[in-house]
């Protein structure tokens, strides 16, 4: 079900202990992430429910629940994006994560490479909320600073497009 808008997200199926002050807290640290999107920035809210009952065979595959992207640069070569994620690590239990991420300029090339990340990892609805306005308030300050993705490469000691 990907790209529906962020009240079309069930939490009740995440959680069936999420309570009504929970939700209401989610969607308030969802309406601040909106407003760290950029106007040009046309992304939506993602959203799996089908990945809740998948079989977690491979113990580095974890399936997406839930989550945005925001786009604070996207030069058609180069990128600088800021994610935030709800995955699925056991059956009773996910994690909310934020990521910055940057285009890869590495040889060979990764595609991207997460340069900062914050994970919070959740077992009840009350945990699920708290670690959402958490990521969220991250996501937010993030967006507030530099969008040039070189900046963040040369923090994270990655290659960049000058030296590739």
């Amino acid at each position: 079900m990907g790209l529906k808008s962020f009240d079309r997200i069930e939490w009740s199926l995440l959680f069936p202990d999420f309570s009504a002050a929970e939700a209401a807290r989610t969607r308030a640290a969802a309406g601040r992430i909106e407003t760290a999107r950029l106007p040009e920035d046309t992304g939506k809210w993602d959203w799996w429910p089908e990945h809740l009952s998948v079989d977690l065979v491979h113990k580095d595959i974890q399936p997406i629940i839930a989550g945005t992207t925001l786009t604070l640069s996207d030069s058609g070569v180069d990128w600088l994006e800021l994610a935030l994620r709800i995955v699925r690590e056991t059956r009773q239990r996910l994690t909310v994560s934020v990521t910055v991420e940057v285009a890869c300029w590495c040889d060979p090339d990764h595609n991207m490479h997460v340069v900062r990340k914050d994970e919070h990892l959740v077992g009840t609805g009350t945990a699920l909320a708290s670690a959402f306005e958490s990521a969220g308030s991250a996501l937010v300050r993030w967006a507030g600073g530099s969008h040039d993705p070189d900046a963040y490469r040369a923090a994270a000691g990655l290659p960049n497009p000058t030296s590739r």
